[in-house]
């Protein structure tokens, strides 16, 4: 009885030790998601924040080549719509052309609306240089 009780001494701490390490490796994957999620919610957060300077940029260099010119052939000093939505299409354009393909890569794998996100971003810039809001 002895030794038929030492071999199963035996093979449940075979068991144990197996369940254990197994648990062991478990945890460790889900932990290891755990960082990569965060990371790449982390990386996504700045390559949003690099679209969105990217896009005020862009801003800044149209209002200095073209948007003065602009204002100085029409009758009022207004931008037509026509010429707001021409200025859309190419703060839209250039802002794509300068950003890094990795940047775009990575936010059109988070499903982000990179285009929706340059337009928003140079809509409120522009909305923070008429009030005198927007950094320089």
């Amino acid at each position: 009885m002895d030794m038929f009780l030492q071999v199963i001494i035996q093979y449940a701490a075979e068991i144990i030790a197996l369940i254990v390490i197994s648990a062991i490796g478990i945890l460790g994957t889900f932990i290891l998601n755990k960082i990569n999620k965060n990371q790449n919610l982390k990386n996504i957060g700045e390559a949003t924040y690099q679209v969105i300077e990217a896009a005020q940029e862009t801003v800044r260099r149209l209002q200095q080549t073209m948007v003065e010119g602009m204002k100085e052939l029409a009758e009022n000093g207004k931008l037509s719509p026509e010429q707001i939505a021409q200025l859309k299409e190419e703060t839209l354009r250039i802002t794509l052309e300068n950003l890094g393909s990795p940047i775009l890569d990575l936010l059109l794998a988070a499903k982000v609306d990179v285009a929706g996100l340059i337009t928003n971003a140079a809509e409120a810039y522009i909305h923070e240089m008429k009030n005198g809001l927007a950094a320089e």
